[in-house]
């Protein structure tokens, strides 16, 4: 049993080593694109920037969920298998560079979205409301023409029922709305950065404080976009697992 660990531990030593390398070569590499893009876009709210940001934080995201999956199946998998629970140096040094993965994950977050300013997306959110609400009443049905109230801000094409004819009518979102979908989870973070400062500088680390943090930034995610609050909430409690398992 303690060489199945020991060859577990090397094995998951190794792969969190091998998405490093990938993920500090990616963003070694954009970091100077994206300052570029940043500067010589004319579109004042930077969406081509802004693209390029969404699929890199989309890429450093999957590299973390990637990171979850063979951490439970492997690592958790195996502490709670029988007789290995109480093995507390394996699950410490295993926990202990997840957590340093982590933080490396963090770093590299915070280097890209400052590689040429933070954004404002909140005044970009408030636009597209803003927007939004100027054409919502301005639609009408392609069989009866009927006039169609959009009642909601859609960020993905839908169907909306004409309620004179029954005909289906594809809603297709403006690139501004499809980029809020893209931006909800930054700027979700954005507004309740200060409770995640508050848990990362107590010392020692308090979980209930990353908690509050969490509930408060996956409220403010769905409040941004309520139709992805069924798939965010099976997240946050893959998270809200995850970071008790940590502090274990």
């Amino acid at each position: 049993m303690e060489e199945l660990l020991r060859q577990t531990q090397e094995r998951w030593f190794v792969f969190l080593e091998k998405l490093e390398v990938r993920m500090g070569e990616m963003c070694n590499a954009a970091i100077p694109e994206l300052k570029a893009i940043f500067k010589e876009d004319q579109d004042p709210y930077k969406r081509a920037h802004g693209r390029m940001l969404a699929g890199l934080l989309g890429q450093l995201r999957r590299m973390q969920d990637q990171a979850n999956e063979v951490k439970e199946d492997k690592i958790l998998g195996l502490i709670y298998s029988s007789g290995v629970f109480t093995s507390n140096d394996f699950r410490e040094a295993c926990f202990n560079r997840h957590y340093a993965f982590e933080k490396r994950c963090h770093d590299y977050t915070s280097l890209l979205r400052e590689a040429a300013g933070q954004q404002d997306l909140e005044a970009f959110y408030q636009e597209q409301l803003a927007s939004f609400a100027l054409i919502k009443d301005q639609f009408t049905c392609k069989q009866c023409g009927g006039k169609i109230a959009i009642s909601k801000m859609f960020f993905i094409a839908t169907y909306v029922t004409c309620l004179y004819c029954q005909t289906q009518n594809t809603f297709m979102p403006s690139s501004g709305a499809q980029m809020v979908l893209h931006n909800a989870r930054s700027l979700a973070e954005q507004r309740t950065a200060h409770l995640l400062k508050i848990y990362e500088e107590r010392q020692p680390k308090d979980p209930a404080l990353y908690q509050q943090y969490l509930r408060a930034m996956f409220d403010q995610w769905n409040q941004i976009t309520p139709d992805m609050e069924e798939e965010n909430e099976k997240f946050y409690l893959r998270l809200l697992k995850d970071n008790s398992i940590n502090h274990l």
